[in-house]
């Protein structure tokens, strides 16, 4: 069962209202153009939206895998998501301002709780800014855990003393 597109907020905390299904990432526009094209992974979402931490929230869980290529060898990789979300919903400017402090505030407008566009932006912000692969995330920490040493702090080759080597020039010569 496929993911409601909205609710209204008002009727959604009124109720305490679950919200559970599927959403295919191909009708998400922004989230399909960061996964390889030809693929339509699925994401799960379980929302609850309630007052029972003192305050309007809308929390839950989205799991699914995207098809993701990997910016440094090209590969493409799983990437598995499981988000929990925690929302605090506002309904003005000023209480989101007052909320950011002590958590994530989502501007209600409207009474419109974009329910898939939530999830969208969920998923795109936890998206890593360069995906790796993990044979390159591996070798990625590997060297940055082991770091070479600079060309001017590395350990000298053997190299004969200069003024011995032209000794030896000079003494050739004669």
């Amino acid at each position: 069962m496929g993911l409601a597109h909205e609710a209204r907020a008002s009727v959604a905390l009124e109720r305490a209202q679950h919200y559970a299904g599927e959403l295919a990432v191909s009708q998400c526009t922004r989230l399909s153009a960061e996964i390889v094209a030809g693929t339509d992974p699925v994401l799960r979402a379980e929302l609850q939206a309630d007052r029972r931490s003192g305050w309007p929230r809308l929390h839950g869980r989205v799991t699914g895998t995207l098809a993701l290529e990997c910016r440094r060898c090209g590969r493409v990789y799983d990437h598995a998501l499981d988000l929990a979300l925690d929302l605090r919903l506002v309904f003005g400017e000023a209480e989101e301002r007052a909320a950011l402090a002590e958590a994530e505030p989502l501007l209600i407008e409207g009474d419109r709780l974009p329910l898939r566009q939530i999830v969208e932006d969920e998923v795109l912000l936890a998206l890593p800014m360069l995906p790796r692969c993990q044979s390159c995330e591996n070798e990625v920490n590997q060297a940055a855990a082991h770091p070479a040493l600079p060309p001017e702090q590395e350990a000298p080759a053997s190299r004969d003393n200069p003024f011995a080597v032209l000794k030896r020039q000079l003494q050739s010569k004669e």
